[in-house]
């Protein structure tokens, strides 16, 4: 659930020069150009290569090529471009969130944590590195660190409430606080409606021991059913099985197949824990905490139930 900043169109424009030419445009287009992050690095780097700007200017060129580098998965470049940025400005707070975003990809949580700590020294009234910082101490099973960073980040309403909640819900669902879970799974599915939050509402509900989960989870989803993750609430419902639920992972892109694998296989692990069946469940959970990428939310959540499991 973490995202990257990204980079206001107006103010890499205000950083291009007066004067027209090739490296002022090419400026422009690095940060308004979307949906096409090959062309975007392009005109990033004829930019950054042009010899026009310097100190916080040029920053936020590098800063923006590396929000296209985490975009396409390259993370390794994007860190080294929010590596130039910092450099450049030292009191560059989202380039030091992005870069935590990206060590926490990697799985290097220490990192991760050392980048947010930084962003949130820079800017202590920004909710975002609190969420995330809050998700690196959950991935290591610190729940009371998570927790406390989460009421944080809440306080200071961040612009993604329902990220924040969602997070805060994890936490109390991996701590076994099943009923506490709930409102906030429901506070994020009220303020952004999606399959993900009910999908956690019907486990909480169920775990908690509550009724009616199924109808619930069919209202919840009614109006959002389409495509993925549709096949893991029709396994809920009863309506199909576990060997189609896997089989329609088949995203044409690789990547967004990967994710599709990682989250059928959290999710039908999650199934047959209600099912009381341990070692499949258990099996499923250590695929995907070894193979799926660390800023997935289903990876961290593989591992909490993994720990809890072998309590």
């Amino acid at each position: 659930m973490k995202t990257l900043r990204t980079l206001a169109a107006a103010a890499l424009l205000a950083a291009a020069p007066a004067a027209s030419g090739q490296g002022a445009t090419d400026a422009e287009r690095c940060s308004t150009t979307t949906g096409n992050p090959d062309l975007s690095i392009q005109y990033c780097t004829r930019a950054i290569e042009s010899k026009q700007y310097s100190g916080a200017e040029l920053a936020r060129l590098h800063f923006s090529r590396g929000v296209d580098w985490m975009g396409k998965g390259e993370r390794d470049r994007a860190i080294a471009d929010y590596d130039a940025a910092v450099r450049l400005d030292p009191g560059y707070a989202d380039a030091y969130y992005n870069r935590g975003i990206a060590w926490s990809g990697k799985g290097d949580s220490a990192r991760a944590v050392a980048d947010f700590d930084a962003a949130i020294k820079l800017d202590p009234k920004d909710a975002a590195p609190y969420a995330a910082r809050a998700d690196e101490w959950a991935m290591r099973g610190d729940y009371g660190r998570a927790l406390a960073d989460y009421e944080l980040a809440v306080k200071l309403k961040p612009k993604d409430g329902a990220s924040v909640y969602f997070g805060r819900g994890r936490v109390h669902f991996y701590s076994g606080e099943y009923a506490r879970a709930l409102p906030d799974f429901e506070q994020a599915l009220k303020l952004q409606p999606n399959e993900y939050s009910a999908l956690w509402i019907y486990l909480a509900r169920r775990r908690a021991g509550g009724e009616e989960a199924e109808p619930l989870l069919d209202r919840d989803t009614r109006a959002l059913r389409n495509g993925w993750p549709t096949p893991l609430v029709l396994l809920y419902l009863g309506r199909t099985n576990v060997d189609s639920v896997m089989a329609a992972a088949t995203d044409k892109d690789p990547r967004r197949r990967l994710e599709q694998t990682c989250e059928a296989g959290f999710y039908v692990a999650q199934w047959h824990l209600l099912q009381a069946d341990r070692a499949r469940a258990a099996a499923l959970l250590k695929e995907v905490a070894a193979g799926c990428p660390g800023d997935m939310l289903e990876h961290g959540a593989a591992r909490a139930e993994l720990r809890r499991l072998e309590k």
